[in-house]
């Protein structure tokens, strides 16, 4: 397997948008990255790294070509069929090697008498990877079945929260969610089918539910308290005075009219009031002794009769308005589901009522008929109606139902609400179990798989701690060391499981970073010969291996890198140094075109800051043997080439600066490499006003600096680069005009 490319690296540190281009050539079998420091060859480095480690790249986007497929940056902790990758940098430095807990992890070689043993590990490694990719699959399924049973879960607490959830702050149901749910269920799953079919309610009664869950408490109401009218006594009293008559002197005339006689009492008020001796009827004199006469018709006993009618007419007239009193409370204030049954008790109240009425109305007109007919008894019988007492208390047990529920209306609510719960829940019941039940199945298989897959392990640990060994490496490595530093006092020593750096048989203390740098970048070509990676198969990545080691060492260095990675599958050089791109450039450039491709980085700037492309390697680092001529290559090019963009400018002001101290390093050998480039310049009688736009140029806006945070500086003052290119082209032919002659003569030729 190989890296094709990394077709997109975006707001990934310094790569703000780069884009595989169309004409850059892919990556090939042995690969040779140059790039100054600050252009992005640590960000390379660590995407690789990121290959090696199975770690999703969170900041930005990237993307991988790895033979043919695509990988997502963000993907690579779950891709399958990565290629195996090692990498050197300083996270490599610090991961492995001078770690914090001061122990190196050890490199394992295999024996001869290990190889059969070895075979069966790999047998069993291939079975670990099935069995992993299995429970890799599983693990995958129950993610998948239990955000089923979530998302199931989470609908139908939502449906009874919604349905059933009020304004109160004592409502339960305010707070439903997944957990309520599963809680219920695994009640009721507890219960038997017949019980569960119970809890479901019909349509009818899910109807009733929801009207008793989403009514209001009414008022209580008031017991009716009435007592009917004695009709019995009553009765009976009517009967006994219409039987009864008044004995008198009675004058026939006015005895059998009733109209005349009272026409009559009336007028005999009147005349004696008057004390009339005249008829004030006709004005004609009374007869003698008509007065008297008339008076002993209308006498006392006559009055006290009509006066004993008129009384017990009073007293039906007052039970016939008492039931008027009898009056049930209003409909309006009567819960809806027991409306019907009240009304049908007030009716039969009403009822009852219209016929005591009735009859006590029959009793008033007969005692008004006796008063007209004092003089006569009559025989009369009633059919005694007498009130029933059950209307009565038939109409209290149904008010009393409507107190009862008012006094219980809370604890009914909540009966609604829960008994909509349960319909709800046991409705769905069937479903959760079958998702619940898929869980369970995914997980034993999960579980089946892992056991599996420790059990693999468990038998090829056994089988790597007969063949491991790691002192021949730790040997190896020690000859390295005293190879490569010419001295034996530090080395590799085993301790336990690792391997510790000691110094005279000591802990190594206070190592300079040139022991450090070559101490890593050995012991890292060393373990590409661990068992545990394949280097004709694998891909190896080397990031400036030669960072704080003298130029003698960069040679060795060069040298153990060229022979331990000679057979890697795929290699990868970056650095930048030019003396060792110059030894790998060389190394490299024996392969076929087609086996080797160089790059170069190169960052530019803009208003928004610094950004850093992958590109070929200019043909004027394939053409030069050094990298003074490049350099003076380049600013002769700008210094002669006029305009540009601001961005082509962006590395300029470094490049000077190099080319001028590397000029003024053979032209003025008095001076040591501490001596300031401005101590330098003040010994040249050259042009004052052009000697101190040089200074500004190559001191200000090199060292990889940021243009945009100089004081009193913007990006602007680049457009200066060809002019002041040009004053420092000047100079050095002021100085040496053969030299520079031969210099612009060697490069027109070579372009």
């Amino acid at each position: 397997m190989a890296i094709e490319r990394i077709s997109k690296i975006k707001k990934h540190r310094i790569f703000r948008g780069f884009v595989w281009p169309s004409d850059l050539l892919d990556f090939s079998l042995k690969n040779l990255f140059y790039g100054w420091n600050g252009t992005g060859k640590s960000t390379l480095s660590n995407l690789f790294r990121s290959i090696e480690k199975r770690t999703n790249i969170s900041e930005g986007e990237v993307e991988f070509v790895i033979s043919g497929n695509k990988v997502d940056g963000l993907a690579l902790s779950t891709t399958q069929g990565l290629p195996q990758v090692r990498v050197f940098n300083k996270d490599f430095i610090f991961d492995n090697v001078f770690t914090s807990h001061g122990s190196v992890a050890p490199i394992f070689f295999l024996g001869e008498e290990n190889i059969e043993k070895q075979k069966k590990v790999e047998k069993l490694r291939g079975d670990l990877d099935k069995v992993e990719i299995e429970s890799r699959n599983k693990e995958t399924e129950k993610r998948r079945a239990e955000k089923t049973l979530d998302d199931f879960k989470k609908e139908r607490a939502k449906s009874i929260k919604d349905l059933l959830s009020s304004s109160g702050g004592n409502n339960q149901y305010n707070n439903y969610d997944k957990r309520s749910y599963q809680v219920r269920c695994d009640e009721m799953l507890k219960f038997s089918d017949t019980e569960q079919k119970a809890k479901i309610l019909d349509e009818s009664d899910l109807d009733a539910q929801k009207k008793k869950k989403e009514s209001t408490p009414l008022d209580k109401l008031q017991l009716l308290k009435f007592s009917y009218p004695d009709t019995l006594q009553l009765t009976d009293q009517v009967v006994a005075l219409l039987k009864k008559t008044v004995v008198s002197l009675v004058i026939e005339t006015l005895k059998n009219d009733q109209e005349l006689s009272g026409w009559v009492k009336t007028g005999l008020v009147k005349h004696k009031k008057d004390h009339s001796i005249d008829c004030l009827f006709c004005g004609q004199p009374l007869p003698e002794g008509r007065i008297d006469e008339l008076e002993s018709h209308f006498n006392d006993k006559y009055n006290l009769f009509i006066g004993e009618i008129e009384s017990l007419s009073v007293v039906v007239k007052s039970a016939i308005d008492s039931l008027k009193l009898c009056t049930p409370p209003n409909r309006f204030g009567v819960y809806d589901h027991l409306k019907n049954e009240f009304d049908s008790k007030c009716q039969d109240l009403s009822n009852e009522i219209s016929g005591l009425n009735g009859y006590l109305e029959n009793l008033l007109t007969a005692l008004q008929d006796k008063s007209q007919k004092p003089f006569q008894p009559i025989e009369r019988s009633f059919d005694v109606v007498i009130g029933n007492v059950s209307v009565i208390s038939d109409l209290n047990v149904v008010i009393s139902k409507q107190n009862q529920e008012t006094d219980d209306f809370q604890p009914a609510i909540s009966a609604a609400r829960t008994a909509i719960e349960d319909s709800l829940v046991a409705q769905s019941l069937m479903e959760y179990q079958q998702k619940n039940n898929d869980v369970d199945e995914v997980a034993a298989a999960l579980q089946k798989a892992s056991d599996k897959a420790t059990a693999l392990k468990t038998e090829i640990l056994e089988i790597e701690k007969d063949i491991e060994e790691h002192r021949r490496p730790a040997d190896e490595l020690n000859a390295d060391i005293y190879s490569y530093l010419g001295r034996d006092e530090l080395a590799f020593e085993i301790q336990g499981n690792g391997y510790q750096i000691s110094r005279n048989g000591a802990p190594a203390k206070n190592l300079s970073e040139g022991e450090k740098t070559a101490i890593a970048f050995l012991y890292f070509l060393k373990s590409l010969s661990d068992k545990s990676f394949s280097l004709e198969n694998g891909i190896v990545v080397i990031d400036d291996p030669i960072s704080s080691l003298d130029s003698n060492s960069i040679y060795h260095a060069y040298g153990f890198m060229k022979e331990r990675t000679k057979n890697a599958g795929q290699l990868f050089v970056l650095t930048h140094n030019f003396t060792f791109f110059q030894q790998v450039k060389k190394w490299l450039s024996f392969y076929k075109k087609n086996e080797r491709c160089f790059y170069m980085l190169e960052a530019q700037a803009d208003t928004n800051g610094r950004y850093s492309n992958i590109k070929l390697l200019d043909s004027l680092l394939e053409n030069y043997e050094s990298e003074y001529q490049y350099l003076y290559s380049i600013v002769w090019k700008c210094a002669n080439g006029g305009a540009g963009s601001l961005s082509d400018f962006y590395q300029m002001p470094n490049i000077a600066r190099r080319l001028l101290e590397s000029f003024l390093s053979f032209r003025q050998p008095q001076y040591n490499s501490s001596v300031s480039l401005d101590k330098r310049m003040q010994d040249i009688s050259f042009n004052e006003a052009k000697t101190g736009r040089i200074l500004r140029f190559t001191n200000t806006l090199s060292h990889n600096r940021y243009v945009e945070d100089q004081p009193g500086n913007d990006l602007s003052i680049l457009s200066e680069s060809p002019a002041v290119l040009s004053d420092l082209l000047s100079l050095m032919n002021f100085l040496d005009a053969d030299h520079c002659n031969a210099m612009e003569n060697a490069f027109k030729k070579n372009t």
